[in-house]
C-alpha cells in the first residue's frame, strides 16, 4: 500500500498543491514527516496523507495544519509576468503658423 502526500499552500485547495508518495504507514510516523516539511518549508499551510490500495481505493489517515504558516510571497513584476508599458505620450498639435510663416507660404516662398 503505498501514501499519497498533499501540501498546499495557503490560500490553495488541498487537491491543487504537491503531490508526494511515499512509504508512511501509521500516524505518528505521519505527524512527524508533516513536522519536518513545514519547518524546511514555512509556507506549507496545510499536509493530508492518503493511504492508496492497489485496486484504487484510497482513504485520508492523517491531516496537519501548520500553525506557523508564513503568508506565500509574492512574486515580483520581472520575476513571470510581462509588465505592462506605458502608453506613449501624445505630442500636442504643432502651434498654428505665425505671420511670417503664412506671409511667405501666400508668396510661395
Amino acid at each position: 500500500m503505498a501514501t499519497e502526500v498533499y501540501s498546499c499552500r495557503d490560500g490553495q485547495e488541498l487537491k491543487q498543491g504537491k503531490l508526494d508518495y511515499c512509504e508512511i504507514e501509521d500516524r505518528g510516523e505521519a505527524e512527524d514527516d508533516a513536522k519536518r516539511r513545514c519547518q524546511r518549508d514555512p509556507f506549507i499551510k496545510k499536509i493530508a496523507y492518503y493511504k492508496v490500495a492497489t485496486d484504487g481505493e484510497f482513504r485520508m489517515f492523517y491531516s496537519y495544519t501548520n500553525p506557523n504558516c508564513k503568508p506565500a510571497p509574492k512574486t515580483a513584476p520581472g520575476a513571470g509576468a510581462i509588465p505592462k508599458k506605458k502608453p506613449a505620450a501624445k505630442k500636442p498639435p504643432p502651434p498654428p503658423p505665425g505671420l511670417l510663416a503664412r506671409l511667405k507660404k501666400k508668396i510661395g516662398l
